[in-house]
């Protein structure tokens, strides 16, 4: 196949390319009238010329699909290569390395064989060509040629130099892109901390600044390619121009033959040189790094695959029970030799069928590197590990691939129907089959259905179990299920099913460590223990201390993961059936399955499975896709960004005049070298002159105009990226938060990322392209007509010809491009995914099969693939058969009539014509790209229309005194909040007074309303009805004048990449003294003293070299700066410690003693020592008193408080009675021996001396 590239490749650049000319020539003597060729060989030369065209078309296109097929060859193989040693890749390599490293060396460094192959051959035939060419053009025009080749091969160099300053302007405009974009993304992340601070413009200024940069190197890089295009433009004609003028000014007179010849050849010399030859060496020097990264990839360390593979595929029949053991002897391993301190040290195990050991211990004692050590993916240094029997490993982490519930159970085994049945019974996934859409046949994984993380454990599990191999290993399996399925899955699955096994079960539950035979105690990788359960407590043993960390953890987990599950079996199961009997059994199901379920939740999602059941699952709102092909309004929303009128005119006269003097060079030479021939004609030596200054202007300018022509139209492209980016960027800081809740960060963040880099680089090139391709064929069209008008006729029906082509190659490469999209995602999936589970792959020995997949996904994606480049090369093979018909056109024309047709007219119509092919199709290609990149512009002109929040200033009439809000009082009057796109409120009709300095707690289930009240203080979304603030309706200010005098502390607390200083004071509004201040009132000013500059030290993304507490200390910081009189905490100690809570909350009881806070929270003790509590429910006020009067009413907040437990009840009514008798200052003092009992019945009782019910009806009134 490579010979055959060769020898086509030769026989095009060598004989088919360099005889044309030389036939041209023999054409061009006949219309001279130098009597040395008669019409008949006249003829057969433009026959010749003719079938050169047609013989280069024929086999061009063909060679270059070789070309690609070869490339594409060379590219699997690297690809699987890379694959099958991902699958031998040891966990020491797989840490040297990472998925997206891996999937990159496979998406991107292996490209370059296909674009390598396609100019591998030009190392060799440049060199060649160039002596067969310079020895036919010195034929011609004797040592001048030297003149020319001198120029051109200055041209290589030329290249090469702004090859060089093209990757140091992409190096420096890459950095400051990833500037920006990591701006981008902490603002998108963060809008709704930067819309309740205000502060919009001071990152308006951070980005404008950043973009700035970006756009001083893309000027750069828009400079150089306008440079480098125009002297691609021009480089033919200057070499002509260089040869040409040294030949007449050594006395020579020029011919036509000698001049359209000289231009055949230059032609095709300056594309072999100055464009094929330089991309060889490019591609030779860029696949030579790729291959050196393959090679360092391809050498790492390898896991002994093989001696895991003998023992894991003995087969249990061919063992008895008593030979199948494990024994670990004293080993000592280590995930990496670098590390000092070993992952396991000294541990020792024997077991034998019927054994369970349980290993137990902290998070990160070395318990699944133990299971890892068995599978022989941890390297053991020293020590022995010998498993007889078969090895199933069920991992912690649930893995799964994008196959059927069924597949990812049998994972390649036969299907037997009674083990799989009993399999799925003893791991509880009966009833999860019956409400799967399609039973175990669902598709799971990244196109499948959503399972929760039980039901993905469970599978795992089950894969395990349905292998049916001698020895078990279960890396924490019950985690991940609610406390009944747990029980199941070991009793039923762990002891029962798995009673004749070896079973290693790593687990945190003390309940189930009971049963086990052995238990190993692990911890910092030693072994503290090891014996029964009876045998360790006797040792003195705590578990409960080795595990507290850890159950503390897994408590509110397991609650969650309960309930969760509940309610999703509760909800698909009642959606089987018809939705009468789903109403009446709700009710019976929510008893059955426990009463720690919302009725009104499960509700709420039943209605909405109804509706959607014959639709998938709403995750997030589809973004919106323009169908067909661009309109024109967004070609002219780009052209308006562009450039005004008088640019837009003078971009048009620079293009029209360039390529006019283009042509008119070559209609003054056909001018010239005519009158040169013309029989009778004396030429004289200052006439040849004349003509030369002439000739020499008319370059001149012509290089002139190109460059201007480039530079004017980079230009209006760049003016169009930033006016483009500037208002999307406005726009997005000025819209509703609504657009944040809607669409996720990345599609977002797409807009600055892809489709402005398509905008700020790829389009302007491509578009120029298409410019100078357009006007080339419209000019030569032109040209051919001027010779002869009835010539315009075929050039018509070309045209008409290649419209209707391209309109047909654009809808069927853009499906084909889609389908061959579609077919490489689940290439880098299945790599992404085998690499993630590789452990499991390992242990089941599966790397045959998976590597069986890989195959075919990579065959799938070849053949669309190829499908592709067949399409694009069938384009140019049609194109360049329409510029054949039209260069035969003009021959039979020219040759039917010679008469009054000069030598030189008659070459300059056929060497035009000659330059159609290629370019037409590279035109039409172009144009089919330019469409595709404006979708780009399209995404961006939709975002310039997004809604915008009200004015942030308002007008001197409305704006309200600087002092404002001296007193904190807050109303909040028939107060109704909708969201976008609903009609039904979130909250509703709210009615209340909050005075000044007065303390308020908010609390309600999830969905109450809490943040809404927050949105609406902060007109996030603009409510209904009335908030006053100190008598001031906030509608009736601008959102700067409200939002600047409000503090808040958010729940998740947002610290963005910048200084210190920065991220405390963007205005700079704020002395050092005063900043040191606030630090030191959080006890942040030690560790911001240890920074490296202080308030002037840098915080990495996400604020990441500070704690989660120490952030939410930062937010603190900025609202003891801002000394608003009303506070904002959006439950900011939900995500902290309780040091930090215990700090925040003292620190706002000081600072912020005589404001007015506002406290949501799902910590009940951090508001029962508020004045008052607000109670939401479904955005309704149900209840709004002191903490006292609330728990005595024994109401909503009642039963909240109620479900915290007994001990936590009790201590929240001895803090509200406390805080009470304190504020309040009552002289009922026989209340203070009063104790409130939890009862087993659920019934609060009051023991004292006085048990009145009524006794606590006056508090709102004392209050």
């Amino acid at each position: 196949m490579v010979s055959t590239y060769m020898t086509y490749t030769a026989v095009l650049e060598t004989v088919i390319r360099v005889s044309q000319p030389i036939l041209l020539g023999y054409v061009i003597d006949y219309f001279s009238n130098n009597n040395t060729i008669d019409y008949k060989n006249a003829c057969l030369a433009a026959l010749g010329v003719c079938l050169c065209s047609l013989l280069f078309i024929s086999l061009h296109h063909p060679t270059l699909v070789l070309t690609h097929k070869i490339g594409m060859k060379m590219r699997i193989a690297s690809c699987a290569l890379m694959y099958k040693k991902s699958l031998r890749l040891s966990q020491a390599s797989l840490g040297k390395t990472t998925i997206g490293q891996i999937v990159n060396m496979m998406s991107n460094d292996v490209n370059r064989f296909d674009e390598f192959s396609t100019f591998i051959c030009y190392i060799i035939l440049a060199p060649i060509q160039t002596i067969i060419i310079v020895y036919i053009a010195w034929t011609h025009l004797g040592w001048s040629t030297l003149v020319g080749v001198a120029i051109l091969i200055l041209f290589i160099p030329f290249q090469g130099i702004m090859g060089k300053l093209f990757s140091r302007v992409r190096q420096k405009t890459a950095e400051m892109t990833d500037n920006r974009l990591r701006l981008m993304n902490e603002i998108i992340g963060g809008m709704r901390v930067i819309k309740m601070y205000s502060w919009e413009q001071s990152f308006t200024d951070l980005v404008a600044n950043a973009r700035k940069l970006e756009v001083n190197f893309i000027k750069k890089s828009c400079f150089l390619k306008a440079i480098n295009l125009s002297v691609f433009f021009v480089a033919s004609r200057i070499i002509l121009f260089a040869c040409f003028i040294t030949y007449v000014l050594t006395g020579n007179i020029l011919t036509a033959k000698a001049v359209f010849v000289t231009m055949a050849l230059f032609n095709t010399l300056r594309i072999t040189l100055t464009l094929l030859f330089p991309n060889a060496v490019t591609q030779l020097a860029e696949l030579s790094v790729s291959c050196q990264r393959i090679q360092t990839f391809l050498e790492l360390e390898e896991l002994n695959v093989k001696s895991i593979d003998n023992q894991n595929h003995l087969k249990s029949k061919e063992l008895n029970n008593e030979s199948i053991s494990v024994s670990i002897d004293n080993i000592i391993a280590n995930w990496s030799n670098e590390n000092p301190n070993p992952t396991l040290h000294n541990i020792s195990v024997n077991l034998k069928c019927g054994d369970l050991l349980a290993v137990i211990g902290p998070v990160g004692s070395g318990k699944s590197s133990f299971l890892m050590s068995i599978l022989g993916e941890l390297p053991v240094q020293s020590g022995t590990i010998q498993c007889v029997g078969s090895i199933s490993y069920a991992s912690q982490e649930p893995w799964n691939f994008n196959n059927s519930v069924r597949n990812n159970i049998l994972f390649g085994n036969e299907y037997n129907e009674s083990r799989y049945k009993r399999v799925v019974n003893v791991c509880a996934l009966d009833r999860d089959f019956t409400i799967f859409p399609f039973g175990d046949r669902t598709l799971v994984g990244e196109k499948g259905v959503s399972l929760s993380g039980g039901q993905k454990a469970r599978i795992t599990l089950a894969r395990a179990l349905y292998r049916n191999s001698d020895i078990v290993l279960m890396d924490d399996p019950l985690s991940a299920v609610d406390s009944s399925v747990a029980e199941h899955i070991f009793d039923k699955c762990i002891v029962d099913h798995l009673s004749d096994k070896i079973r290693i079960l790593v687990t945190h539950q003390i309940q189930f460590i009971r049963k086990a035979t052995q238990i190993l105690v692990l911890n910092e990788g030693k072994c503290l223990a090891m014996g029964t359960f009876d045998e360790l407590q006797a040792q003195g043993v705590d578990f409960m201390t080795l595990l507290k960390e850890q159950e503390k953890e897994n408590a509110d987990k397991k609650a969650e993961i309960e309930k969760q599950e509940r309610e999703r079996e509760l909800i698909q199961s009642l959606t089987q059936s018809g939705f009468d009997e789903r109403v009446r059994s709700l009710s019976r199901s929510v008893s059955i399955t426990g009463g720690s379920i919302d009725l009104s939740n499960i509700l709420v999602k039943l209605v909405n499975n109804i509706n959607d059941n014959n639709r998938d699952d709403p995750k997030i709102k589809d973004e919106e896709r323009q169908v067909g092909s661009i309109e024109g309004r967004v070609y002219w929303e780009y052209i308006k960004a562009g450039t005004g009128p008088l640019f837009a005119i003078f971009t048009i006269l620079s293009t029209l005049i360039s390529q006019t003097i283009f042509h008119g060079s070559d209609i003054w030479l056909t001018e010239w070298t005519n009158k040169n021939q013309m029989s009778g004609h004396i030429v004289s030596t200052s006439e040849q002159n004349i003509d030369a200054y002439i000739y020499s202007g008319l370059i001149g300018l012509l290089f002139l105009t190109a460059l201007m022509r480039a530079i004017s139209w980079f230009t209006v492209c760049m003016r169009a990226s930033i006016n483009l980016h500037n208002t999307i960027f406005y726009r997005l800081l000025r819209a509703p938060i609504s657009i944040f809740d809607n669409n996720p960060v990345g599609r977002i963040l797409n807009r600055f990322t892809k489709d402005l880099g398509v905008i700020d680089e790829m389009l302007p090139s491509t578009s120029f392209d298409l410019n100078v391709c357009l006007a080339q064929g419209v000019g030569i069209a032109i040209v051919v007509g001027i010779v002869n008008p009835y010539l315009i006729i075929p050039a018509i029906v070309m045209f008409i010809l290649i419209v209707i082509m391209r309109g047909i190659y654009i809808k069927s490469a853009r499906d084909i491009k889609r389908f061959e999209g579609a077919t490489r995602s689940p290439v880098f999936t299945h790599v992404s995914t085998t690499l993630t589970g590789l452990a499991s792959v390992r242990a089941y020995g599966a790397q045959d099969v998976f590597e069986k997949q890989y195959y075919i996904y990579q065959n799938d994606h070849s053949a669309t693939w190829f499908l592709f480049v067949a399409a694009s090369r069938g384009l140019g093979w049609i194109m360049d058969w329409f510029c054949v018909l039209y260069i035969i056109a003009i021959a039979v024309v020219l040759m039917l009539s010679p008469n009054g047709i000069a030598g030189g007219t008659a070459g300059l119509a056929l060497s035009s014509a000659l330059m159609l092919t290629g370019m037409t199709a590279w035109g039409v290609r172009q144009s089919a790209e330019m469409e595709s990149q404006m979708t780009s512009v399209e995404r961006i002109v939709e975002y310039s229309r997004l809604p915008q929040e009200a004015p942030l200033e308002a007008n001197k009439q409305h704006k309200p005194r600087p002092e404002w809000p001296d007193c904190g009082r807050i109303q909040f009057k028939n107060m109704y909040l909708f969201y976008e796109s609903s009609n039904k409120p979130v909250l509703k009709n709210l009615c209340c007074s909050i005075k000044s300095a007065e303390k308020i707690g908010i609390v309600g289930r999830t969905g109450a309303g809490k943040s809404s009240i927050i949105s609406a203080l902060f007109r996030m979304v603009e409510p209904k009805g009335q908030i006053l603030i100190d008598g001031i309706d906030t509608k009736s200010i601008g959102l700067h004048d409200l939002r600047k005098k409000i503090s808040i502390i958010p729940q998740d607390p947002v610290v963005f990449t910048g200084t210190v200083r920065r991220n405390l004071d963007p205005f700079g509004e704020y002395s050092d003294e005063q900043i040191w201040k606030a630090l030191d009132e959080v006890q942040l000013k030690h560790a911001v003293q240890e920074l490296r500059g202080e308030l002037d030290a840098e915080l990495s993304e996400g604020g990441s070299n500070f704690s989660v507490g120490q952030r939410q200390l930062v937010c603190l910081a900025r609202a003891i700066l801002r000394s608003n009189r009303v506070l904002v905490l959006d439950e900011a100690t939900a995500n902290v410690d309780h040091q930090t809570d215990s700090l925040i909350q003292t620190t706002i009881r000081n600072k912020f003693s005589d404001c007015t806070v506002l406290t949501i929270a799902h910590r009940l003790n951090t508001i029962i020592d508020s004045h008052r509590v607000l109670v939401l429910d479904a955005g309704e006020i149900i209840e709004f008193d002191t903490p006292l009067a609330l728990l005595q009413r024994k109401g909503k907040f009642y039963d909240m408080c109620r479900k915290t437990g007994k001990d936590m009840f009790n201590h929240l009514m001895k803090m509200a009675k406390e805080i009470h008798f304190h504020k309040f200052d009552t002289n009922e003092e026989q209340e203070e021996g009063q104790v409130v009992e939890y009862q087993s019945d659920h019934q609060f009782t009051s023991h004292g001396n006085n048990n009145d019910p009524q006794k606590y009806g006056t508090f709102q009134e004392k209050f």
